[in-house]
């Protein structure tokens, strides 16, 4: 009980403590491993010779196609997450990704294969039997015995395909009644209307991410929005649209079909008065808003936003006028919100009033874990966070942890930097985003 809130160094030591301390922790030391190529150099990367001794405590496996061959050729009768990396340190011919000797795993639960280079690793899929396999995860991947791979794929509960190509499409007669969670995006070479008809099979979805990454028409964009009409996915309650690009009326659609709508990320969409008026309808259920990469047709839309979901605990907005922020009534999202993304459109004429105004508001959210300011839009520089302009406001964050800051040139005090640092526990200043930032 104690041995789960411990990191390994801690458990490391908690071993050499006595005889019964070590039975006791030795199958948490050995419960997650990571077997890495030799060109990583990863402290605490186990020798051969214990991973053969303790590999029946292993549950979670983390291994780099290239590590020594023995760590994929040792049984682990207690397999249940494994996750395989690429990244070609050594030249190779395509191979078949899943050895023979790992896929017998039929306690397998999860499945990860992670290409860690730029171009596509060929996979040739064969049939395999993980009969309590219920996620799988690839990435930057070309699969070949697309048959082998959709059968697979019927039987599972989550599904993440990340810049992945399959030769065809799975057929109609295969189901895929299980599968409740799909994060999609596969190459441009498989047609969206193949996606959209594969998607619309999946008839159980709970959550859907699908990217598509290349540019679509405005008749492919209606096809779309009409697929999402009530009853095709009765459970959707998580949606992520990326790289289509919905009209506000469109938008509005869509979201008026889903039930009990929960979390929403759009991007490349128009966003107006109708999607807000559409989304009010899921106020009593909606956790989490992402509309950062969205054009905004009307200046209400965050402050509607804000006065409108009471358990809103996530929220990306961007461009946001400090105006609005300051004369919106009070936001019922006060106590909910947790993690805070925006982007202030500052504009020259605003003076340290307005900046303290902005602080003195955000302020209230006496929760808030996190928050990321943005240059708002047309490279316009975002709040002012030195104590001369109202950085005391926010002291009232006790629960704050950490604080991303993407600005221009700014200068900070010696007296600021403290502040913050009393403030919360985390501070990230990218500097790669700065035009420079001096304490």
């Amino acid at each position: 009980m104690v041995g789960q809130y411990l990191d390994r160094q801690d458990l490391a030591r908690c071993v050499r403590v006595s005889k019964s301390w070590h039975a006791s922790f030795v199958p948490l030391v050995w419960s997650t491993i990571w077997a890495y190529d030799e060109h990583f150099k990863i402290p605490g990367t186990p020798s051969v010779e214990a991973f053969l001794r303790h590999s029946h405590y292993i549950k979670d496996l983390n291994l780099d196609i290239d590590a020594p061959q023995e760590f994929s050729l040792t049984p682990c009768p207690n397999l249940l997450n494994l996750i395989v990396r690429f990244y070609r340190f050594k030249q190779s011919k395509s191979i078949d990704i899943i050895p023979v000797e790992i896929a017998k795993y039929e306690q397998l639960r999860s499945l990860t294969i992670l290409n860690g280079c730029s171009n596509s690793e060929r996979v040739i899929w064969k049939p395999v039997h993980y009969h309590n396999l219920s996620e799988l995860h690839l990435n930057l991947l070309e699969i070949e015995g697309t048959t082998a791979f959709w059968v697979l794929c019927s039987q599972l509960v989550s599904l993440k395909l990340g810049n992945v190509s399959v030769d065809e499409m799975p057929a109609r007669s295969i189901t895929f009644d299980r599968l409740q969670h799909l994060n999609l995006r596969l190459k441009s070479q498989n047609p969206i209307e193949h996606q959209l008809d594969w998607i619309t099979q999946c008839s159980n979805l709970t959550s859907l991410n699908w990217c598509y990454s290349t540019d679509i028409d405005d008749e492919h964009t209606s096809r779309i929005m009409k697929r999402f009409a009530p009853g095709t996915w009765p459970h959707l309650s998580e949606l992520s649209l990326e790289g289509i690009e919905f009209t506000d009326a469109q938008l509005a659609r869509v979201i008026g079909a889903m039930q009990d709508l929960k979390s929403l990320a759009v991007h490349t969409c128009k966003v107006g008065s109708r999607f807000l008026k559409a989304l009010r309808h899921h106020s009593q259920t909606l956790i989490s808003l992402d509309t950062t990469s969205c054009e905004v047709l009307t200046r209400s839309l965050v402050p509607g936003i804000l006065t409108s979901f009471p358990h809103l605990e996530t929220l990306y907005v961007q461009p946001v006028m400090c105006e609005d922020i300051i004369d919106s009534p009070p936001w019922v999202c006060e106590d909910s919100l947790r993690l805070l993304y925006i982007g202030f459109l500052v504009t020259p004429n605003q003076d340290a009033e307005y900046n303290q105004q902005v602080l003195q508001r955000i302020s209230r959210l006496t929760n808030l874990k996190e928050i990321q300011l943005v240059r708002g839009p047309r490279g316009a520089s975002t709040l002012d966070l030195t104590l001369e302009n109202g950085l005391e406001h926010l002291a009232t964050w006790e629960r704050f942890e950490n604080f991303y800051l993407f600005t221009d040139t700014s200068r900070f005090s010696a007296r600021d930097v403290e502040v913050w640092i009393v403030i919360v526990l985390s501070i990230s200043i990218p500097v790669y985003d700065l035009g420079g930032v001096e304490c």
